[in-house]
């Protein structure tokens, strides 16, 4: 059997190669297609005017070459016959395979329709339908993994009632997530790499976690499954970071920011690392909480002053340092260096037994 370090190893880097070697046609082929118009988004600084051309929806690249290499090296591990228990995988192991990347395959889906409307000049998804989808597809996710509430109970340790398909609350809490996490990811896309890295290093914990969410048979736990894409995902994030660091040849549009978002918030409550999430996805809160409190702050202010008034030059917080005179680089290494430091705090404090495993 492959060692949780070899399984990281084929997971990550399949999915970096098959990046890397995808991207420059991918980019070609987004660049020459007929009546697509690229220019960066509407609330960006004037600085970002020179972006104009960049291609979008490079989460095509991402998401596809995470699925490609996850499929593959589980096709190859499960032909190995001394890598099977002694029958093939059921109905229900090929369901626990696949759910957690279809939930993040269909964001990217729905991320693409609203890139390819704004390069189109359609204007894109309207904020109520774009999230309309959201709610959709995150009912549809959690609808679907309740019936198997028994039959991961059996497979673990802890009791059923420890589930969050056992808890109307924790399952309203769990749908809550994955909508804040897809927008959080989804507003921090909008700067060369960030979003990218961050998601580099959400990867690596998630690895690093491996011998703590996994059992034995790595199919047939659902945190397994998660953590194995997540890696996958990363994999292809790095090496996506290639072309879309400063200067970038390509950004993830929607189509990536969305799914990965969306795999963040899910990937958290199936390997039962939540109350990690807030220490390794620290800027992506940070981001969207800037966003929220700019708005709540300018529309107080404007009821009871008459004019709306900003706590920030301007939101996400990226742009707020953008416009203080940082360079984008000099943004996204120091977000980088925050979010890591904030990561191997996480983490100690998950080794210690300080953050509680949940739900």
């Amino acid at each position: 059997m492959f060692s949780p370090l070899g399984l990281t190893l084929l997971f990550s880097l399949s999915s970096w190669v098959l990046m890397l070697i995808s991207a420059r046609p991918l980019i070609a082929w987004l660049k020459g297609r007929k009546g697509m118009k690229w220019a960066p988004r509407e609330d960006t600084p004037d600085s970002h005017g020179a972006k104009v051309g960049t291609p979008s929806m490079g989460g095509i690249g991402i998401v596809g070459a995470a699925l490609v290499s996850y499929f593959s090296v589980f096709a190859f591990l499960i032909s190995i016959p001394w890598m099977r228990s002694g029958s093939s995988p059921g109905a229900e192991d090929l369901f626990i395979f696949t759910i957690f990347p279809a939930l993040v395959g269909l964001h990217a889906l729905l991320g693409y329709i609203d890139d390819h409307s704004k390069a189109t000049n359609h204007g894109g998804l309207s904020s109520k339908a774009k999230l309309l989808g959201q709610i959709m597809l995150t009912i549809g996710f959690l609808g679907a993994l309740m019936p198997l509430d028994k039959t991961i109970s059996s497979l673990m340790s802890e009791r059923a009632d420890s589930l969050i398909f056992s808890s109307w609350p924790l399952l309203f809490g769990a749908f809550l997530l994955i909508i804040g996490t897809s927008n959080a990811v989804n507003l921090t896309d909008g700067i060369d790499g960030l979003a990218a890295g961050l998601s580099v290093q959400v990867a690596a914990v998630f690895g690093f976690l491996l011998l703590d969410i996994t059992v034995d048979d790595p199919g047939i736990y659902l945190g397994g499954a998660a953590t194995y894409f997540w890696l996958c995902l990363g994999g292809a994030c790095l090496g996506f970071l290639a072309f879309n660091k400063h200067p970038a040849k390509v950004f993830m549009g929607d189509t990536g920011s969305l799914a990965l978002g969306a795999a963040l918030g899910a990937g958290a409550i199936l390997t039962r690392t939540v109350w990690l999430l807030p220490f390794i996805g620290f800027i992506f809160f940070v981001e969207m909480f800037s966003v929220i409190f700019q708005v709540l702050y300018f529309k107080y202010t404007r009821k009871k002053f008459g004019e709306g008034k900003r706590i920030f030059r301007r939101a996400p917080l990226h742009h707020h340092f953008e416009l203080g005179g940082w360079s984008e680089k000099r943004v996204v290494w120091t977000f980088w260096a925050v979010n890591f430091f904030t990561s191997i705090l996480g983490l100690t404090l998950w080794k210690m037994g300080i953050l509680p495993r949940f739900p």
